[in-house]
């Protein structure tokens, strides 16, 4: 039987808004990707050609994008929820068509990881269930896991600081056996990590742990989808030193300028326009996108066909296609959705922003 993969894409990224209003969180893109296709990849990596995506809000969306992302030998089965059934209730919806050893990911969490080290793992263990970990430096956002000689110990998940008793946390990464299901109950909202794991830790079931190699992020909230594009754009970038250039980066095509710096960490599109004493900084800038003169865009995303006016600053921020910024503005740890005019002067500070509510601000 071929080894086959299942990823979870049905999620409504509510801690992204208002950049989930336009674009569902697995085809956002990072580093001129959607962040689905790092696990695609990755399952392409291992061998994984069969692949069953379980989706729901803007699936038609998701679909789409996805026509377009997979690799050519990769066959697509899509699952669209009705109602959200849970991580491990997605999966058993689709229980009919695993019948041998499957890989399960997220489909919007940033994991470049080498899933074929992770399935010789699960096999050598002879367990029915393996479990990715990966360390964080705050693991109180996520399922910790204590595990002694690759079986798991502990699982709590979402600890309070004082909770705290290990860094490594669940990757959202499983492989299984399709002996899973038999723990997985019939027609109701069901958990792998809240519900099935902690319930085949009280029966005694024996969980296997493989520590991910690669890169891991939850791109939960803009701070760190921007983070997520500089892990990337460093991992897969060119180190370039030349007057312009300077730091690891990915560019498509050189932009139109001169005069003007990108440096660190940064990705840049296609078509982008940069004016003279511009500084570009540790940020992603994509197609058609034009910094004017003397401004400063520092660790932040800049989507397609957006438009910064002369003098203006924009850190730590994310700013969606089409929108546009006047002269001589501040917008600081923001996030804009599209289409949005913001008046020269304007000072934007901590705040989200969205189109279906506001077309122009002053």
């Amino acid at each position: 039987m071929s080894l086959k993969g299942v990823l979870m894409a049905g999620g409504r990224g509510t801690r992204l808004r208002p950049i989930t209003y336009a674009i569902p969180k697995p085809l956002v893109p990072i580093a001129g990707i959607p962040c689905m296709e790092y696990p695609i990849r990755s399952f392409a990596q291992a061998g994984i050609e069969d692949i069953i995506v379980t989706t729901g809000y803007k699936f038609e969306a998701l679909i789409s994008g996805l026509i377009k992302t997979k690799h050519q030998k990769q066959s697509i089965l899509y699952s669209v929820e009705r109602e959200p059934a849970g991580t491990a209730g997605s999966v058993k919806m689709v229980e009919g068509f695993l019948n041998d050893t499957f890989v399960v990911a997220s489909g919007d969490v940033l994991a470049d990881f080498d899933i074929e080290e992770a399935v010789r793992s699960h096999r050598e263990s002879g367990k029915i269930a393996t479990i990715v970990l990966t360390e964080v430096e705050d693991p109180t956002q996520f399922g910790i896991v204590e595990d002694k000689n690759n079986i798991v110990k502990r699982f709590l998940e979402k600890p309070t600081a004082a909770e705290v008793f290990t860094n490594m946390v669940n990757a959202g990464i499983y492989v299984l056996e399709p002996e899973i299901f038999n723990h997985i109950p019939e027609d109701q909202t069901y958990d792998f990590a809240k519900e099935l794991f902690p319930k085949l830790l009280r029966e005694g079931v024996e969980i296997n742990t493989y520590h991910g190699k690669g890169a891991w992020l939850d791109t939960g909230r803009p701070r760190e989808l921007i983070l997520a594009n500089q892990l990337m754009s460093e991992k897969y970038g060119n180190e370039i030193n030349e007057t312009n250039f300077k730091g690891k980066m990915i560019i498509r095509e050189r932009p139109a300028g001169s005069d003007f710096t990108v440096t660190g960490s940064c990705y840049i599109g296609e078509g982008v326009k940069i004016g003279k004493n511009a500084l570009i900084e540790n940020s992603t800038v994509y197609d058609n996108a034009v910094i004017a003169e003397n401004c400063n865009v520092r660790d932040s995303i800049i989507f397609e066909n957006c438009s910064i006016g002369k003098k203006s600053t924009v850190s730590k921020s994310v700013i969606m296609k089409g929108t546009s910024i006047g002269k001589d503005c501040e917008v600081i740890e923001s996030a804009l959705s599209s289409n949005i005019n913001i008046q020269d002067g304007s000072r934007i500070y901590n705040v989200s922003l969205s189109s279906e509510s506001n077309n122009s601000l002053d």
